[in-house]
């Protein structure tokens, strides 16, 4: 995906938190995670958007 489709993602359901993962993975690092977090911190919507680490899990 790239950041577009994760603002479309954002857009058609606003009240999802979106969870970005394989970031930076070899076949397909197109959009780096530094990338991402500074266009929806720019856009408006980083607090609905998890950009984990290497090894990082989330708990709900």
């Amino acid at each position: 995906m790239s950041k577009d489709d994760v603002y479309k993602v954002h857009h058609a359901a606003p009240n999802a938190t979106i969870i970005a993962s394989h970031m930076e993975a070899v076949n397909h690092w197109t959009l780096s995670r530094d990338e991402l977090k500074n266009f929806v911190e720019e856009q408006g919507f980083a607090s609905k958007v998890l950009v984990p680490e290497d090894g990082e899990s989330y708990s709900f």
